[in-house]
């Protein structure tokens, strides 16, 4: 009897208190109390509720570093195990585009939901529990109108205190939050306001700026203005350094000179290449998804072309470029489009370009390859093929055959990238190791088999074998593609799998396969970290080429913080970014190329993959590049050659967050 009134006892203070494990949901800004506001810390950053419909504001100061909340879970009296729970509920609105980190710790660790919202309307977020933990896949939650990345790992039995910062806003920004709902179930993302925000052309319809087109006759206008005028870099017919001759091969290959890395051009001349990415109109990276949010947009473009999937990914950049060449606008476009790369000093057609428009430029170009599969993919760690399977090898040799043998006669080729920034290559968490989840994988494998083997011929070394086990795959799985690539094409230049970051001395190492060792680094220092670089080409014995680097300022509906790495403050200061991560990288002699990524903005409503929407472009959406930046990147290739030889210092004013 004293059980059972100690239960009701405990029962009745949970409902008095506002949360009764899982049975309902528990609003936990609806609980804040005005003495519960003193308790709650902030930088740079305060905290208001309304007394009257208890939502909370939060005002982020326009600062370097990272403004912040921190409200304390467990001294507010919340619950601080909601293991009971599966998601958050949070009713929101932003007054500006700034990412907004929501974060939880346990005392120890802190993991965010990162959400990149779309300011001026109410949105209904959700933040399921389950994103934290080990999944199937890395990929980004996809929700109905803004997007979010999680950090991965962690459980929710304990969660001490929430974190709600910004970093490096480029202006006062406020997030109310209605509610901050616990819930048993996941319930979907919505727009609660509905209402355009993208114009006919592609535009974010709340903000204006100069040189945004208001109707097809200021259009007209703007496109009657971008001329190129003529520009003399002094380059070779292919962008090299006609000042010197070395030995031709009739083929891109790289050489050391003076202890400085080049790539060596078909006709003998040393070659830095400076390219874009994704030059070409097919891209899905210039469109976005429609579904379930067509009152996004003010019109949409009429069937054809620009409707990269019907009814669903549209490019409303390829919409424009029609309206602009009209009959014969493809081979119009192309025309102009390869002119501007040259008038503005650009040498190569970069990494994911359309297929037609990079081997018909006649200008120097790298091409992706694809194909490197079986039947049985392992999801963990993240899309890995059956490497030790014969099938393997027949389905690599068979897709190198396939791709390279147009090519391989083809001088304006530098060479073929093999993958991009691949999940397993990169530091990873694990509730469950890959090793052991192989072994308890009901499914038969050669890979798994080759494991067992290694164990068994391995006694009292377990777990090194395991250690080592995801290395010894990724050796066989690159040696297996690259003897198909040379067996197929001996003259192009193997230019590796395009690392993410900063990949450890075993990656690098495994690079010797290659010719060249590709990385993708998006710096916070906006350049290349020097010591990083050296490591790179020593451990590999390879020069370095950078797949991928950008700079982009927020506005005009776009985000400028990708991971909070490489925002810039505005405009003109994506112009100092391209000067100074591109000269520090010609100056490195270990470096011998830096595509930028890439040709065209994101929309505002985010590319299809993943809802990615930086301004990212030389070009935004209406085809007219951003002058500041093009007037540097044309600065920095006339004197690209001299500081590849060392006589030349290079920029020096490195760009602004804010």
């Amino acid at each position: 009897m004293k059980r059972l009134r100690f239960a009701m006892i405990l029962f009745g203070l949970m409902v008095i208190g506002g949360f009764v494990r899982a049975d309902g949901p528990a609003d936990l800004i609806a609980r804040l109390t005005s003495g519960d506001l003193a308790k709650v810390s902030t930088k740079d950053a305060s905290v208001f509720q309304d007394p009257a419909s208890k939502a909370l504001t939060v005002t982020f100061n326009y600062a370097e570093g990272e403004p912040e909340v921190r409200i304390p879970v467990r001294v507010l009296g919340w619950p601080t195990d909601w293991s009971s729970w599966r998601s958050i509920q949070y009713t929101f609105a932003t007054t500006s585009l700034e990412t907004l980190s929501i974060g939880f710790s346990d005392g120890k660790v802190t993991k965010a939901f990162v959400t990149e919202p779309l300011p001026g309307i109410r949105i209904s977020g959700v933040i399921p529990f389950e994103a934290f933990v080990q999944t199937r896949t890395m990929n980004p939650l996809l929700p109905l109108g803004y997007k979010v990345w999680p950090n991965r790992l962690f459980t929710f039995d304990n969660v001490e205190e929430i974190v709600i910062r910004m970093r490096y806003p480029s202006q006062a920004s406020q997030v109310t939050f209605y509610n901050f709902t616990l819930r048993e179930d996941v319930p979907a993302d919505d727009i609660i306001d509905r209402k355009p925000l993208v114009d006919r052309y592609g535009q974010w319809i709340p903000e204006n700026w100069p040189g945004k087109a208001h109707d097809d006759q200021s259009l007209r206008g703007l496109w009657a203005d971008d001329k190129l005028e003529p520009v003399d870099y002094g380059f070779c017919p292919l962008g090299g350094d006609k000042s010197q001759t070395v030995r031709k091969t009739g083929f891109f290959r790289v050489e050391k000179l003076d202890g400085r890395w080049v790539f060596v051009d078909p006709h003998g001349h040393p070659f830095f290449s400076t390219g874009v990415d994704l030059v070409g109109y097919k891209q899905g990276s210039f469109a976005t998804d429609v579904t379930r949010r067509g009152f996004l947009f003010q019109e949409l473009p009429e069937a054809g072309p620009a409707w990269l999937k019907p009814g669903k990914d549209v490019s409303f950049y390829t919409a424009n470029i029609m309206r602009r060449f009209g009959e014969g606008w493809e081979k119009k476009w192309q025309d102009h489009i390869l002119a501007r790369l040259k008038n503005w000093g650009f040498n190569t057609v970069a990494n994911w370009s359309d297929y037609d428009v990079a081997t018909t430029s006649g200008m120097p170009y790298v091409i992706p390859l694809q194909g490197w599969t079986t039947r049985k993919m392992f999801p963990f760690p993240w899309n890995f093929p059956d490497v030790f399977s014969e099938e393997f090898r027949e389905n690599v040799d068979a897709a190198a055959r396939r791709q390279l043998t147009p090519l391989k006669d083809d001088p304006n080729l530098i060479g073929w990238f093999i993958g991009n920034e691949p999940q397993w290559a990169r530091s990873f968490g694990s509730l469950t190791p890959w090793p052991d989840m192989l072994l308890a994988d009901p499914e038969s494998s050669a890979t798994k088999t080759k494991l067992a083997e290694l164990l068994k011929a391995n006694p009292g070394r377990e777990q090194q074998v395991k250690d080592d086990f995801l290395y010894t795959c990724a050796h066989e799985y690159f040696d297996v593609i690259v003897k198909a690539l040379r067996r197929h094409d001996p003259n192009h230049l193997v230019l590796g799998i395009r690392f993410a970051e900063n990949p450890n001395n075993r990656w690098v190492e495994m690079s010797r396969l290659f010719d060249v060792f590709s990385v993708n680094i998006y710096s916070r220092d906006f350049m290349p970290e020097p010591d990083n670089i050296r490591r790179f080409a020593e451990v590999s014995g390879k020069p370095v080429l950078i797949g991928e680097f950008t700079a982009c300022a927020p506005g005009r509906g776009m985000q400028g913080l990708f991971y909070w790495s490489h925002k810039v403050r505005d405009y003109a200061e994506r112009g100092k970014a391209y000067r100074y991560y591109v000269e520090n990288s010609a100056a490195n002699p270990y470096i011998i190329g830096t595509h930028w990524f890439q040709m065209v903005d994101d929309l505002p409503t985010g590319r299809p993959s993943d809802e990615e929407r930086l301004n990212y472009g030389f070009i935004n959406v209406i085809d007219l590049p951003y002058p500041e930046l093009v007037e540097a990147a044309r600065q920095t290739h006339r004197r690209m050659y001299n500081l590849k030889n060392g006589k030349a210092k290079p920029y020096a004013e490195k760009p602004r967050y804010n």
